[in-house]
């Protein structure tokens, strides 16, 4: 079989049987992909190049969504916007998101906890245009996640 080249990663079997893929990152750190057989890790590296590309791959620490909220109202929103618009979203995110998301790392985050979110706000007496707005924030910082440049991210 030929070699990889730079920037494929690499698979190979351990010596108790499993299969490894792994993938370097920026930083030279590596993440590792397991699997029982040589197609499975094959497609999981597949996946994660993919991602990688596409500036998808969880490559940092598992960063909690309350420090990422934060962190995207203050230094990404707040510039691009009034104060009024402002004030706003740091309401929704510190009186309903947070208390709600806080706890959960970005990459565990799913759409159905989001979905049962909302569903509870309304069951709560949340008006419909409130809850508007949560999906607004979210939708909003969610788009920062995708882009590798955050600086480009401003209000849906």
């Amino acid at each position: 079989m030929a070699r990889r080249g730079h920037g494929e990663g690499s698979i190979y079997q351990r010596k108790d049987g499993r299969w490894v893929a792994s993938v370097t990152l920026e930083h030279r750190k590596r993440k590792y992909f397991y699997g029982d057989t040589r197609r499975e890790v094959q497609e999981k590296l597949k996946v994660a190049l993919h991602e990688q590309q596409q500036g998808m791959l969880a490559t940092g620490p598992q960063q909690l969504l309350k420090v990422y909220l934060e962190t995207w109202l203050e230094q990404v929103y707040k510039p691009t916007v009034r104060l009024n618009s402002y004030k706003q979203y740091r309401s929704i995110v510190y009186h309903h998101l947070i208390p709600a998301f806080g706890h959960i790392a970005v990459q565990k985050l799913k759409a159905e906890r989001i979905q049962a979110f909302y569903a509870q706000k309304l069951k709560e007496g949340l008006s419909p245009r409130s809850a508007g707005k949560c999906s607004q924030v979210g939708s909003c910082s969610a788009q920062c996640l995708e882009v590798s440049d955050s600086s480009s991210c401003r209000e849906v």
